[in-house]
């Protein structure tokens, strides 16, 4: 019994044995099915079961996206043309702040590891997986970061994390096997972003600091490499304090890791976040009208280059280097100028009308604009009825808008008003050429760019009396005399339906000369000049001046009936600053890749001598006298502008549009304001004249280029002197209120017509003979005789 009792005891030992082995032997076999498991995954997604892992080939040939670049005359970045807003730099042009502070933020055994540090992926696991740490971090390394980056996931899922990381090791593992360390830092800063469509150091540099990545300091790196955790969350202009915290962070980062001393570090802290920042976008910035025609052409002349050469250039990807003829310093004192103006000019449009809209007696202007906008046809697109249409465009909300005083503001306005409100906007355009070599150095095309596209320099518009010098220079060279006295009377035309031309001021008074009466912009001679010309005759020399726009055959083009570009209308002033010769204005420079290699290069611009040179002087001297004693003498009063300068000012019919063109020996510049809509104007010449709607851009314009080292010297330049015959002809008197009856005998209006070489011919079809020239003949068949 005792024996049978011993032997039941120890029965359960042997069954404790066997249960332990049993345990033992399941975890080992689950480890190994669980390493066998592990190890199986692993070999799929190695294998690409998951998708395609970039191999060594894929990373010998990884190239970001790069912004091409358009820089001015002066080396001034104008703007970038990008899918990423990205400019790629080598290492040796990277800060070391920037460098030592992401390896201090983001990975500090970079140096140490192969693409995978074991110690804090196993610091995330056991912090982040088993405690709930979430601070731990990520635990990438940077070349797990930069095959993140170079390769974005595919998934979205969390169940494929572990897929997604063990790709990302894989390559980064493979990202260190091909590139050396400092290789692997500069892929991954010129291709992480840092928020607002900004993607590596150097554009964010430019962005943020206006600065370069290889003048970081400090705290300015420190700011950037902060970013990278939530571009968005940390944006300094948007959430300064937060990214104050942030870099404050990096810069603790920086002292535990021995980058700077407590000492430094502390001093660091303490300094405030001071933003340079300067938006690159396709709105801001200078010259945003002329870097998007220049865009169309580059896109033209690339796509020729691809076609003759096989290649595959593309302006938005592959860091194109551009090079306008824009002068950044003078397009920058332009566009101030346009902007103090514009916002006194406005106010005045606003005041001279007060509670009155310009359209009050014309309607149809309202309604036309209504039914043209977007919003009224997306309602009717809707099925909407007019009445239930009107309702909605009458309902206020909070809207964006353009304002003349600030910019962009926020508003709760209906539709309506806002269509209202855009109506009444008076818009400028304004260009400068250098007259000698056509280089376009200031191009401004509208008040803001983001909310009007349509380009004021292109755009067709009514010129007024900036005509007025084509029409007089064709009489000179047709044989007209400078000190003959035209009568100032109101006439009526019969032959073109009793037309019957009238002064602005309805004053019709005493004899001018050519040049008392475009110096006064004396309707009534302008018109009896161009008939006793020849109105063919004008018209074909206004083609040889350049202006290629239709010019009706009628009288009313010697007051500036045509429609003509601001582009186009300064070319005969380019040629009467040029003595004569006419050269072809150009804007673009070169187009050159990121090695230099040339894709576009302009040609010399095409000169041509179309007027005689002494001709071209006359008509600088009689312009000038416009500034001197004209319509133009607010340069002299109301800016100080007592130099050599000449110009024309110019109103359209109704004040549609004011105009000056203006000119000194360095510089041809061009301005026009107007409404979009030439029907909205003001209703009185003394605001809607261009001596106040466009003069005063030139004369703030000239005033700060002249405070300026670079052109100061243009105040000491003079105008090349008119021919010592014609001179003598401009001493007389340019007005008289009578002439007796000798100054009538002697008052020839004309002369023999002269023929000079440097002029070629016409090659036209014959034409009606203009008054001078007829007489001319008659001069010619004489010394024959």
């Amino acid at each position: 019994m005792e024996k049978r009792k011993k032997v039941q005891k120890r029965k359960p030992k042997k069954q404790k044995k066997s249960f332990l082995k049993r345990v033992v032997k399941t975890l080992l076999l689950t480890a190994l099915l669980c390493v066998f498991l592990v190890g199986l995954f692993v070999y799929c997604v190695y294998y690409g079961m998951w998708g395609k892992i970039p191999d060594y080939q894929d990373l010998r040939e990884i190239r970001n996206f790069e912004a091409s670049s358009l820089y001015s005359s002066d080396g001034e970045l104008l703007g970038k043309y990008y899918v990423e807003n990205r400019t790629n730099v080598p290492f040796g042009e990277i800060s070391r702040n920037a460098v030592n502070a992401l390896i201090a933020t983001e990975d500090v055994r970079f140096y140490e590891h192969k693409g995978f540090d074991k110690i804090s992926m196993l610091r995330v696991l056991f912090k982040t997986l088993l405690l709930g740490d979430r601070s731990s971090g990520g635990g990438s390394t940077i070349s797990q970061q930069l095959a993140k980056n170079l390769f974005p996931r595919e998934y979205r899922s969390s169940l494929m994390l572990p897929v997604i990381k063990i790709k990302e090791i894989i390559t980064a593992h493979r990202l260190e096997k091909l590139y050396s360390k400092d290789e692997i830092l500069t892929l991954y800063l010129n291709t992480v972003s840092f928020g607002e469509g900004t993607f590596g150091i150097e554009s964010a540099a430019q962005k943020y600091f206006s600065t370069t990545a290889t003048q970081l300091t400090i705290p300015e790196a420190a700011t950037l490499i902060g970013l990278l955790k939530g571009p968005s969350y940390y944006n300094p202009r948007v959430h300064p304090d937060r990214m104050l915290q942030r870099r404050n962070t990096v810069i603790a980062q920086m002292e535990k890791y021995d980058y700077l001393t407590e000492a430094e570090a502390e001093q660091l802290k303490k300094e405030k976040l001071e933003l340079r920042y300067k938006p690159l976008n396709h709105y801001s910035g200078l010259a945003p009208y002329l870097r998007e025609q220049i865009r169309q052409d580059a896109m033209k002349l690339i796509a020729k280059y691809n076609e003759a050469n096989s290649t595959n250039y593309n302006l938005y990807k592959d860091g194109l280097i551009l090079t306008t003829t824009i002068d950044a310093e003078m397009q920058r004192y332009a566009e101030d100028a346009m902007h103090t103006h514009m916002k006194s000019l406005q106010n005045s449009f606003y005041t001279h009308w007060d509670k009155q809209d310009p359209w009050y007696k014309e309607p149809d202007i309202l309604d036309k604009a209504i039914r043209e906008s977007t919003t009224y046809k997306s309602l009717k697109q809707q099925g909407l009825g007019e009445k239930a249409i009107l309702a909605a465009l009458n309902e206020k909300k909070c809207m964006t808008i353009y304002s003349a005083y600030q910019g962009e503001v926020e508003m709760q306005m209906s539709p309506i008003d806002s269509i209202k409100h855009y109506l009444k906007i008076l818009h400028p355009g304004m260009i400068a050429i250098e007259p000698h070599t056509g280089k376009v150095k200031v191009w401004i095309g509208g008040l803001d760019f983001k909310y009007f596209q349509y380009d004021q320099v292109l755009a067709p518009r009514q010129v007024g009396s900036v005509f007025k010098p084509v029409v007089y220079s064709a009489a000179v060279e047709h044989g007209a005399r400078v000190d003959a006295y035209y009568k100032d009377e109101q006439k009526s035309y019969p032959e073109y339906d009793n037309w019957t031309p009238r002064n602005s001021n309805n004053r019709y008074e005493g004899f001018y000369t050519l040049k008392g009466a475009l110096s006064q912009s004396i309707n009534t001679i302008a018109v009896e000049v161009l008939l006793q010309t020849g109105i063919d005759t004008t018209i074909a020399h206004a083609r040889r001046l350049g202006i290629q726009s239709d010019l009706p055959a009628v009288p009313s083009i010697a007051l500036g009936a045509a429609n003509i570009p601001l582009k186009e209308m300064v070319l005969p002033y380019l040629c009467y600053a040029n003595n004569g010769v006419l050269t072809e204005p150009y804007y673009l420079v070169s187009i050159k890749d990121r090695e230099g290699r040339i894709i576009y290069e302009a040609e010399p611009p095409r000169k041509e001598q179309v007027l005689p040179s002494g001709e071209a002087h006359l008509m600088s001297s009689m312009l000038t006298a416009v500034i001197q004693e004209g319509t133009g003498k607010r340069l002299i009063n109301n800016y100080g502008l007592n130099m050599a300068i000449a110009g024309k000012t110019g109103t359209t019919q109704n004040q549609a549009d004011g105009w000056f063109i203006g000119y000194t020996p360095r510089i041809v510049v061009g301005i026009r304001v107007g409404a979009n809509n030439s029907r909205v104007h003001f209703k009185s010449t003394s605001l809607g004249q261009g001596a106040n709607m466009a003069l005063p851009i030139f004369g703030l314009f000239m005033q700060d280029c002249l405070k300026s080292s670079t052109y100061s010297y243009w105040a000491k330049l003079s105008f090349p002197v008119p021919p010592m015959s014609t001179q003598k002809e401009l001493e007389v008197p340019t007005f008289k209120e009578n002439i007796n009856i000798l100054d009538r005998l002697t008052n020839r209006k004309l002369e023999k017509v002269k023929h000079h070489e440097e002029v070629a011919p016409e090659t036209e079809q014959p034409k009606k003979k203009g008054f001078f020239k007829k007489i001319g003949d008659l001069f010619k068949k004489k010394d024959k005789k």
